[in-house]
């Protein structure tokens, strides 16, 4: 019972705490990876995005939005990230560590499987 209750509480903490700074993204390099694999960098700018990419050259550039829950609203392609039938369901910032915010992009697989991809100041 008391594994119960510690759990309730820290669930409890992190809903008053809200999502990891809701409306602020810096602009800058985000390197994402799942697992230990890197699957190129995403470039921030304002309320855009290019990438993911592995060398720089990137598709385009595409708009984002960041809702007041914390989530990212994607409005183009995540380069490989969505290619091959894979889905993005959410997108959800984070705490990066000192200070920072980067963003966790779960998606679906063409299999149905999910996976989640971590972006992080690089």
């Amino acid at each position: 019972m008391t594994r119960i209750r510690i759990f309730c509480t820290a669930l409890a903490a992190c809903a008053l705490a809200g999502p990891a700074a809701a409306g602020a993204l810096a602009d800058g390099n985000y390197y994402c990876g799942l697992s230990q694999f890197h699957l190129g960098n995403m470039e921030i700018s304002g309320t855009t995005y290019r990438g993911p990419a592995f060398d720089g050259n990137y598709e385009g550039d595409y708009p984002f939005e960041l809702t007041e829950g914390g989530t990212i609203n994607w409005g183009g392609p995540l380069g490989g990230i969505t290619a091959d039938g894979n889905t993005v369901v959410s997108t959800v910032l984070k705490d990066a560590g000192g200070g920072q915010t980067g963003y966790d992009i779960t998606i679906q697989n063409a299999r149905g499987n999910f996976q989640t991809i971590s972006c992080w100041p690089d």
